[in-house]
Parts: structure tokens; sequence; C-alpha cells
């Protein structure tokens, strides 16, 4: 059973915050953790539409997101109206213990919205880089990226997710946080969690059997849309006009993070200016992290082709294979003006806590008494001076080729017949109307006001600067983003367009990253970001604003 904590906001507290919080472990580079993350939000039995997360975002006094820190997975709902909080986590813990997906539905979020967003954070060389290094790295401490890369995110297959969250999706491995200053809010949110955990519990064996006779359905679907799947799990580096770079690691413990930051653009004059020197702050499974130096002379490579898994076998006898011995000294000595740069820092051991300061204030503290409550998300006790120093010797060595080009064609086949399944799902459904409609808006609809609207994210800000009243639509082709400034008249009936699925259609059918409505600059916008639609999307912004007149 879940364990909950109170965490006292104080009287002078106006919102309330409930987190749950999750171990998650990375599986490998795959991404699944993400994936898992992403389909607690699409839909359960008790809330069934794809769009609900969107719309109460967007329309009511109340955020619902998540975050991923150090192998946990952060759920968490804010409000400062208690009633409309306790459906918040009431549809995020169903949510959670959700395991019963479609494989159309898997693939849309997977291969669409995934895909899309991953593709947006490579476009960015540094991301890119770091990308790289991480496909090739074979060391021990190397990082299992909790995210996967476009290369990697579709091999994960719909039984691979619901094993994932069979595993850690369940009340035991749920904390529960409320951060508030009502005691009895915090006793509500116990009877609405303590509940949902007793239902799914009574309700196992036969939603086992169902998902049992599902999958079984689905695996035959799935064979059929991911018979070319294996070509994303191994990326491959053609080698002919390629050349291998060598990236040099060295690996510490958290506690000499914030120290080693101040000290990084020393370290990188250091390494010289046109090699290319950078902390990853991220944490590994070992409670460490990396300094990441690539050094800007390049092999040509010897064979025809390499690829990652040939990667381990190659390393014993690569460096005499394709380094001279010139390179050879010259790469030594990097290493040891590196090392003993490292070494002479007087670098204090700090006890780190996560960073929070993107989340809402409650939020935040939620989570950093979680990780003094667990010793989890490296706020374990700092290491030693002596620690210091033999990491600062200690230096490990891989090879770095081209990033390799993620297989779009093989993601988009899949994407164009999975939609056609959730298409006909979605029409066959229309009958229906309950599952067209989002239960929390439909609820309260009494809250629901045009001033919930989230401020416009800052990616898109520069778009929305060069919008006018005459010149609406504004778009980044190569980024595929885009930013739509609604005219005062089509504000009228704006509330009911967010409302209706129809509006969020290109998001829940895996065609952009992220979709929306917001504020900037006493302007209301429309947006969108990392879209495969754009250069239809102006059209489809006036059609979607008139639909409802």
């Amino acid at each position: 059973m879940s364990e909950f904590h109170f965490i006292d906001a104080g009287s002078g507290s106006k919102v309330h915050s409930v987190v749950f919080a999750l171990k998650t472990p990375a599986a490998g580079h795959t991404g699944l953790s993400h994936l898992a993350e992403h389909m607690s939000f699409r839909r359960s039995h008790q809330y069934p539409t794809a769009h609900e997360l969107f719309t109460a975002n967007t329309l009511l006094p109340v955020t619902i997101n998540a975050t991923t820190l150090a192998e946990y997975t952060f759920f968490f709902a804010s409000s400062g109206k208690a009633n409309v909080l306790l459906d918040a986590v009431n549809y995020l813990y169903c949510g959670l213990l959700n395991r019963d997906y479609g494989t159309d539905e898997v693939i849309l979020e997977r291969d669409g919205v995934i895909f899309n967003e991953l593709a947006m954070l490579e476009t960015n060389s540094d991301y890119a880089l770091n990308a790289a290094i991480r496909l090739t790295d074979t060391n021990k401490n190397a990082y299992q990226h909790a995210g996967g890369f476009t290369q990697t995110i579709g091999s994960n297959s719909i039984q691979a997710l619901q094993d994932y969250k069979r595993q850690w999706y369940q009340p035991s491995n749920i904390t529960t946080l409320v951060y508030s200053n009502s005691a009895h809010f915090f006793e509500q949110c116990k009877e609405v969690v303590t509940a949902l955990s007793a239902e799914t519990a009574l309700s196992e064996e036969s939603t086992l059997n169902r998902n049992a006779a599902l999958s079984q359905h689905s695996s035959q679907r799935e064979h059929s849309h991911l018979d070319k799947e294996a070509s994303l799990d191994v990326p491959t580096t053609k080698g002919e006009n390629e050349s291998i770079r060598h990236v040099l690691t060295w690996w510490f413990p958290q506690c000499f993070l914030n120290g080693l930051l101040q000290q990084e653009a020393t370290l990188s004059t250091v390494a010289g200016l046109k090699n290319t020197l950078f902390i990853d702050p991220e944490i590994n499974q070992q409670g460490n992290f990396a300094i990441r130096l690539v050094t800007t002379e390049a092999m040509k490579e010897v064979a025809s082709e390499l690829s990652i898994e040939a990667l381990p076998k190659l390393s014993q006898n690569l460096t005499h294979k394709l380094v001279s011995d010139d390179y050879d000294k010259r790469l030594r000595q990097l290493k040891h003006v590196v090392s003993a740069c490292l070494a002479s820092f007087d670098i204090r051991p700090s006890k780190p806590m996560p960073d929070t300061d993107k989340h809402a204030e409650g939020v935040g503290a939620a989570i950093r008494y979680f990780a003094q409550l667990t010793d989890a998300l490296g706020s374990k006790e700092c290491a030693t001076k002596s620690t210091y120093l033999a990491s600062a010797n200690k230096v490990s060595l891989s090879y770095l080729g081209a990033l390799p080009s993620p297989e779009k064609s093989v993601a988009l086949e899949r994407i164009r017949k999975a939609r056609k399944g959730f298409s006909a799902q979605a029409s066959a459904s229309n009958s229906d109307q309950s599952l067209l409609m989002p239960r929390l808006t439909s609820k309260y609809r009494h809250f629901i006001a045009l001033e919930h609207l989230p401020a416009l994210p800052r990616l898109l800000r520069p778009l929305a600067n060069k919008t006018t009243n005459l010149k609406r639509f504004n778009a980044e082709h190569i980024a595929s983003h885009w930013v739509y400034r609604i005219a005062f008249y089509q504000q009228s009936r704006l509330q009911a367009v967010l409302a209706h699925h129809l509006f969020w259609q290109p998001r829940t059918s895996g065609e952009c990253y992220a979709l929306g409505a917001a504020t900037y600059e006493n302007n209301l916008f429309l947006f969108g970001a990392s879209d495969t639609n754009i250069t239809e999307r102006e059209n489809w912004c006036h059609k979607v604003l008139s639909m409802l007149s």
C-alpha cells in the first residue's frame, strides 16, 4: 500500500499540491520509462478521453504534469480549489494504475508525440553531441537515458509497456505527498488513493485476464506494424567517409557537481578551445556525473561499418588500429593535462538537492521532502577529498562517430496505419458522447475561464513577437513550431473550442509534441511545437476557431 506524507504549507498558503513519487528505473536507452509516463496521461477506464489532461490544464484552475529526476518520476497536481484538486488526484491515480492500452494509441504516442519531442531536442547541436556520446559509451558507468532517443524509442512494444507498468506503477511503489495547510484535505486525499488502490486490487485478476486477451490480439496486429522495427534498435555509422573522434570521460560523485560547474570554463580553456569539454549534470545509476572531453582531431575508420554492438569488442584494440603514434601521444598528454587541472582544484563537496525551481512551491517542497526522506535523488552523504582525487585521475575512453539519422520513414509508416485504426475507433464511438467529453471540465463548468490559460512557452515567444493583427500566424519551419494570435472576435467561443476533442486531435493523433492555447503580452495564442503538419496549420487554425460558430 502507498505511503502518505503530509507537508504543512502553513496558514499563509492558498494552493494545495499533491505529488505521487514512483521509482522508475531506465531500461537502457529505450525510453520505456518515458513512454510509461506519457501513457499514464493518455487515458484510463474512468477517464476515457485522450484530451482530458489538456482541457483541464488549459481551462480549469489546476496544473497537472510530471517530471523525472534520478530514476524517480513525480506526477503532480496543484490548485487553489480543494475540490478540483481531489478530482485531479483521482484522474492522476487512475492513469498511473492503468495498463489497458490499444496498440494504435501506443504507436501514436510513441512514434508520434514522443518521437517529435525527441527530434526537437536532437536538433540542438549540444544535445545531439551528448546523445551520440551516450549511444556509443560502453563504460560500466555509462548513462541509461530514461528519455530515449529517436533511434531507440520505437523499440518499445506494448507488452514491454504493460510489463513495466505492472512492475513499477503499483500502489506499493507509489508514495503520496500532500502539501497543504489543511489536515482535512490530507485525509480526503488518503481516502481517494486508498479506495482506488483497493478497487484495483479487487479487479486485478479480471484485468489481467482481459489484458492477456488484448495482448494476444494486439501482438497479432503489432507484428504487422512493426516488422521493420528492428532497424531502429541498433544505430550504425557508415564509415567509408566518416571519421572517429575520441571521448575522454571523468566520473565524479554528485556531491562535487556544484563545485566543478563553477570551474567548467577553466577546464574548457585547459582542454583547448578547439576541443569540446562539457559537464553532463545528469546523475547515473551509480550516483555519478560525467565530464566529457571530445577531441577535435579525428582518425579515418578502417572498417566499412561500425556498429554500436561491435564497440565493446573493438575498444580493446581500436587505438592500435586507428591511432597513429603521434596522435596517441597527444591524446595521452591531453588526458594528463586535464586530470592535473582537475586534481589542482579545491572542490568542496556539498550535499546535493534536486533542482525544483521550475515547479510550483508546493510541488518543489514535496520533491525536496521526498529526497530527504528516502535519501533518493542523490541526497546521500558527500564523498571525501580522496574520492575526488581518485576520480580526477581515472579516465575512460570511448569513440564517437556521427549520430545516426532516425529511421523516420519506418515511424511514419507505423503512424499512418495507427491513425487509420484510431480514426475508425473514434468514428465508432461518436455515438457515445461520454467517450468524447472530458470529465473534469464537464464537472467543473462553472470554473472554466480563459484566465486559467497558461503562459506561452518561452521557446515560442520570439515567434509571438513577430505576429500582428494583420499577420496572425507565424511559424519556424525548420524547428516546426508555430503560433497563431487569436483575434478579439474569436475569443468569445474559445472556451468551447478548447473543450472540444477536434481541437486536440493533432496532439492525440501524434502529429505534434505540444499543442494548446496560452497568454502572452496581453494577447491570446494558439501554439504548436515540433509539428509534422505545419504547412497546413494556418488554415487549420482558421477552421478550428470557426467550427463551433
